[in-house]
């Protein structure tokens, strides 16, 4: 009788478990369900029983989760093949299993016959066998990430996989993040069979790598005949069609030995980063980044902040990010940091003010994970117009609720006392209120600071002393806060376009 491959099922939804134990006729395939368990405590137990062949696990279960169980698995018995099943929810979550070695993933909505079955006997080829290789996709995914054979080795081994790598012939390495839904043991044939339909004489490979590139090595016929850029950006094309998929693929230049491999991996996961400046791209090159920096206009914003100018703070930070757009090479991280930080600062500044800020506060780390995970700058942008809109209605709330006929008080406290030696910080003391607060209420009512605003009130105060009364311009600056007249004649005439004895004279002449 032939030997029968062991199945153990671990999902604690008993509906997908009977669902899968009565998918087909088990053993008119080779296999068996030699046992199901409902967690992944419970599924590690029957597994050090058991000893199965195959494990289908779930992602998300009570105890033990899946990601867990599979690291389980590898540590103890690492010959033992793991599917996991995933739904959409935790599809990216189900994705990073892979890095611990799993076979594949499987959709649960999606979850037919067919495909469980092809997959099956797929591993049940290479099952309990001592002499055991890697497919050629998962040698080349170990290459991406380590490299320490010599070449004629490299060869050897694509070779005894049925990948035949010429010698010194170029190679061109593509990655792109895949964030489909197509499981890997139906997605790699198609990139095959698309890469034999454009690149016939052209020897590939590609995988899935754990950090959840999709990567296609490809050789050329000769060293004189490469794939073309037209030629490769029909190949993304038509991929994207084919698997009804976006991607952005970084292609790096041509390399001639297996040994670099590792490096151009790294080099283009560093390329690929910079595709938040092409959204429309579908293949990104080398030539296509012009890396740069570009420095935050930190001083303009600081004075953005106090007084607070909203609008001026937000327009800094969209030209700051246009900027970064329009010359595609400033590093992306450094970018959204500088962004995220301004965003900081501003909520920062209304809590000195004694806004109202608790609820922003309690939002801001998922404003800045959104901003962390933005695929471009329109994306980037449409967090800020989130952000923004909220510290907005944050100020408009806040001013409607404390300002009142507070601001007319103030003035009406200014103009009457200006001959005083009147102080932001003594003011502000005088109504209880934050200084910075104060410093912003006047600039949002007056566009004018502080100071500006208080020469002013004594400049209309000298102005009707001056019409009316005959004293020295000395004695009307003294009478009006002014302890220097060559400063008051100097002010004066900046708001009045006169020096105070010629608006004097031509008051008294006119009478």
């Amino acid at each position: 009788m032939k030997n029968l491959q062991k199945i153990v099922i671990i999902d604690d939804e008993m509906v997908l478990r009977n669902g899968l134990k009565y998918l087909c006729d088990w053993e008119a395939h080779g296999f068996t369900i030699a046992g199901e368990a409902s967690n992944g405590i419970e599924g590690f137990q029957l597994i050090q029983e058991i000893r199965p062949d195959i494990v289908i696990t779930d992602i998300v279960m009570p105890g033990m989760d899946g990601i867990s169980l599979t690291a389980q698995i590898k540590e103890h018995f690492p010959n033992i093949h793991i599917i996991v099943l995933s739904s959409y929810d935790n599809f990216a979550y189900a994705k990073s299993s892979f890095k611990l070695g799993i076979a594949d993933y499987l959709l649960k909505p999606e979850l037919e016959a067919a495909d469980l079955l092809h997959l099956l006997e797929k591993l049940s080829r290479t099952s309990g066998l001592d002499d055991f290789k890697s497919s050629a996709s998962q040698f080349f995914q170990e290459i991406l990430t380590f490299c320490s054979l010599e070449e004629e080795e490299y060869l050897e081994e694509f070779n005894d996989r049925g990948i035949h790598f010429k010698e010194k012939i170029p190679y061109t390495l593509m990655a792109a993040p895949y964030q489909g839904t197509i499981p890997v043991h139906r997605l790699l044939p198609a990139v095959t069979n698309l890469s034999l339909e454009l690149f016939p004489a052209c020897p590939c490979i590609s995988c899935v790598t754990s950090q959840g590139y999709l990567c296609i090595l490809l050789q050329a016929v000769s060293a004189t005949e490469l794939p073309s850029h037209a030629r490769l950006t029909e190949f993304t094309v038509q991929l994207e069609r084919k698997l009804e998929n976006s991607f952005l693929f970084a292609c790096m230049p041509v390399f001639s030995v297996l040994s670099n491999l590792s490096q151009v991996y790294g080099e283009m996961c560093g390329l690929l980063s910079y595709g938040f400046y092409f959204p429309e791209k579908t293949l990104l090159f080398p030539e296509d980044v012009h890396k740069c920096e570009l420095a935050f206009p930190d001083t303009s914003f600081s004075n953005c902040l106090d007084p607070l100018r909203l609008d001026d703070a937000r327009n800094l930070v969209y030209n700051y990010l246009s900027n970064a757009e329009a010359q595609a090479g400033m590093d992306v991280f450094t970018l959204k940091k500088q962004v995220e930080n301004a965003i900081y600062r501003l909520i920062q500044t209304l809590a000195d003010a004694s806004f109202p800020t608790d609820e922003i506060n309690s939002k801001k780390v998922m404003y800045f994970k959104k901003m962390d995970v933005s695929a471009d700058c329109n994306s980037l942008r449409q967090v800020l117009s989130e952000t923004f809109a909220e510290l907005e209605d944050i100020v408009r709330k806040g001013t409607q609720e404390r300002e009142g006929n507070l601001f007319y008080k103030i003035e009406e406290y200014i103009r009457l006392n200006c001959e005083q030696e009147l102080k932001l910080y003594d003011l502000a003391k005088q109504f209880h209120l934050n200084y910075t607060y104060l410093s912003t209420l006047f600039y949002q009512n007056t566009e004018e600071h502080f100071s500006d605003y208080l020469n002013r009130m004594r400049v209309e105060k000298a102005k009707g002393l001056l019409r009316t009364e005959n004293n020295s311009i000395q004695c009307i600056s003294e009478k009006c806060g002014f302890i220097n007249q060559g400063y008051f004649s100097k002010i004066f005439k900046k708001f009045t376009g006169c020096s105070p004895k010629e608006y004097q004279k031509l008051y008294h002449k006119s009478r």
